[in-house]
Order: C-alpha cells, then structure tokens, then sequence
C-alpha cells in the first residue's frame, strides 16, 4: 500500500510538533515554579524577615556621684563657682531587637540639657543587638556645675523649688541586614526623657520617656 504524500507530511509535522509541545510545557512549568519560588520569598521577607521597629527603654537616669553634687549645690550662693566640678549622669537604656536579624548599632549618643540649653554631651561605644534579644547601654555624660552655677534661672529654681528640672536625649543609629545581607534597612532609635532632681538628697523622680523611632 502505498502512502499520500498528504499522509507524510502530517507524520512528519507530527513528529516536529511533538517535542516542541514538550518544551513548551517545561518552559511554562518552570516559569509558574519560579513565580511560586518568587512568591514564597517575598511572602517570607515581608514576614519573617520584615524590619520591625526596635524598642528602646530608659531604665534609669541616675547620678554617679551625689557628693560632689551636693557640695555644688552648697556652694550655690558663691559667685565664683569652682570652674573644674563636675556631675556625672548615667542614662541606663535598654534596646530589644524584635528582628530575625542582628541590629548593629554605632556609636549611642546621649546629651543632657537644662531649660532646653545643652549642658553635656557623651559617645557610648557601638555594638550589636543579637536577633530577637535585648542589650543594655550604660552611658555617661559629665555636666559642668560650675556652669550651671552662674546661670541666674539654674539659682532661682534651687531656692524657690529646691528641684531642678532636667531633659536627656539618647539616640542609637542602627542597620538592619536580612537574607543573608542582601537587604539592608536603616533604623534610628531616640529616647527624649524629662526628669526632676531634688537639690536636698540628689534624688531623681517623676522621670517621663518617649520614645521616637525612624526607617528611613
């Protein structure tokens, strides 16, 4: 029997047509796997691996040595205040880290001021906040009495009150790195506190925070 050539060629582009389909569908399984892949991925970043803010705490603004405060405040009446006394405040703050990711941080900075006019300036050093943990940060800053001293307002609040009403700010600029360093995500913590010392005892009370936080 002999075969049309209609026949043969219908075979023949059969045969053609036949693995093309086949790389066609592995060509399209192996894009909707990639889109899969790709979804499953961005379901995890945006998740797991999501930048969430950092929380920090001020545990306590104390001041390290009461004594020579005290002495300061003493001597307030004096028109020469001695120009080399010093008050160390100790700003002890606590930063968790809710991330699946370490937080590094550079150098903390924490200032303290006095009716909004900056009376001392500190560094803490830099570090690293493990994932998911909370690190503690002990920063001292140095404020010169003596400056404080032959301020006229500083005067007046130690008689009329006994009290002097102070402010801290502590600010912690941090990154974020995720999926193994291929995103990284900027973070700034800032702690603004007010807080009361009593001139009598060197006592430190009605301590308020707030906390502000960016991702820029």
């Amino acid at each position: 029997m002999i075969r049309s050539t209609g026949d043969a060629m219908g075979s023949n582009a059969a045969v053609v047509r036949t693995p093309f389909l086949r790389l066609r569908c592995v060509l399209i399984s192996c894009g909707i796997i990639s889109i899969l892949v790709a979804a499953a991925l961005l379901a995890v970043t945006l998740t797991v691996f999501r930048v969430r803010e950092p929380v920090m705490t001020m545990n306590a603004i104390s001041l390290k040595d009461p004594v020579a405060a005290a002495a300061a405040a003493a001597a307030s009446s004096s028109t020469t205040p001695p120009p080399l006394l010093t008050l160390t405040v100790v700003a002890d703050v606590s930063v968790k880290n809710p991330n699946a990711a370490s937080l590094r941080y550079a150098a903390t900075e924490t200032s303290v001021y006095y009716r909004a006019r900056q009376v001392g300036e500190a560094l803490g050093p830099p570090g690293t906040a493990p994932a998911r943990r909370t690190v503690r940060l002990n920063v001292t800053v140095d404020v010169a009495v003596g400056a404080l001293l032959g301020d006229p307002a500083f005067l007046e609040d130690v008689v009329a009150a006994g009290a002097v009403a102070v402010a801290t700010a502590t600010r912690v600029r941090g990154r974020v790195a995720v999926l193994g360093g291929l995103v990284h995500r900027r973070v700034v913590l800032e702690m603004n506190c007010t807080a009361t010392v009593a001139v009598a005892d060197m006592s430190i009370s009605d301590q308020r925070c707030l906390q502000h936080v960016w991702l820029p």
